[in-house]
């Protein structure tokens, strides 16, 4: 399960826009302030949920299956790493052109893909989706 805690920035209906902050191991050390490695990021992360329980500044915990992450990786990297060997192959091994025409005609290749993907992603957002939970402090 993978588990962030975060707080309610924004309110639209349904969708909640939920901030977290992402600390690398390091950005916790004692010594972070005199050190150039210690990092964290702020990211805003959107949320449909229909009970109307939360409120904003309101701290929660977002909750997502692992299979999000591994299917995200599989999207945004595997099949991409695929469709460029698979092209730079075709383009050698088939259609009898350079290993630099090869490599452009695969960078090209990329371009309908990621397309592809823009254009599916709020049917993909639904698939890969967080949903959000009340912290219990106990």
């Amino acid at each position: 399960m993978i588990e962030h805690e975060g707080i309610i920035d924004n309110i639209s209906g349904n969708r909640y826009t939920v901030r977290i902050t992402q600390a690398t191991a390091c950005s916790e050390c004692h010594a972070k302030d005199a050190c150039i490695s210690a990092d964290t990021k702020t990211k805003m992360v959107d949320v449909v949920d229909t009970s109307g329980r939360f409120k904003v500044n309101e701290k929660v915990m977002l909750a997502g299956k692992t299979s999000i992450g591994y299917k995200a990786v599989l999207w945004a990297f595997v099949l991409p790493l695929i469709l460029l060997i698979g092209v730079v192959l075709l383009s050698v091994r088939v259609w009898g052109v350079g290993e630099l025409q090869a490599a452009l005609i695969s960078l090209v290749a990329l371009v309908p893909y990621y397309a592809l993907l823009y254009i599916m992603r709020h049917k993909m957002g639904e698939k890969l989706a967080f949903t959000i939970k009340k912290l219990n402090y106990e």
